[in-house]
């Protein structure tokens, strides 16, 4: 692309995503432009109905641990009424959410919740990654910012204008 192109369209035109090359890595979610209902109800009682099949621990060992985490008891049936999609009066809170994460390790649950805002939870190495991507593409525009402004200072020169005055030194007086 010639300069003149480049100039026309502006920096901002060349400068690509954080996430451009990477978004097989780190899929980008766009928030969804209808707003509609909250009803996470029937997809959060799926989720952790699966989570609840994965975890290696009995879901009594689970319901122990949550119950160890929120300071309150916690039961088997409870756990189970609130994890069944056939029961949609039984809602977890958000403190019972994050005893039950914590409790089975499901922590991909985060995104279940975030997803439809257009978000996405990392994680260690991928939430450094995405941190250093971020420095990295400030980093360059600073870079740039610095070549262009040392560009237009070495096309003009360089006028010293003195601008403080001093005042005629009268003998005898300081």
């Amino acid at each position: 692309m010639s300069k003149r192109k480049r100039r026309e369209r502006g920096p901002e035109a060349e400068q690509g995503s954080l996430f451009d090359h990477a978004a097989e890595l780190y899929p980008v979610r766009m928030p969804e432009a209808i707003l509609r209902p909250v009803d996470l109800s029937l997809r959060i009682k799926t989720a952790m109905g699966q989570a609840l099949k994965e975890c290696p621990d009995s879901v009594a060992m689970i319901a122990a641990r949550m119950s160890e985490l929120t300071g309150r008891e916690i039961t088997v049936d409870a756990l189970y009424a609130c994890t069944a999609p056939s029961k949609p009066d039984h809602d977890l809170g958000i403190v019972r959410f994050v005893a039950f994460v914590r409790a089975t390790g499901a922590t991909w649950l985060w995104n279940l919740l975030v997803e439809e805002d257009g978000l996405i939870v990392l994680q260690g190495r991928e939430a450094h990654l995405a941190q250093l991507g971020l420095m990295q593409q400030e980093h360059d525009r600073l870079s740039d910012d610095i070549r262009a402004l040392k560009r237009e200072l070495g096309q003009k020169p360089v006028r010293v204008a003195n601008c403080v005055r001093r005042s005629p030194v009268i003998r005898g007086r300081p």
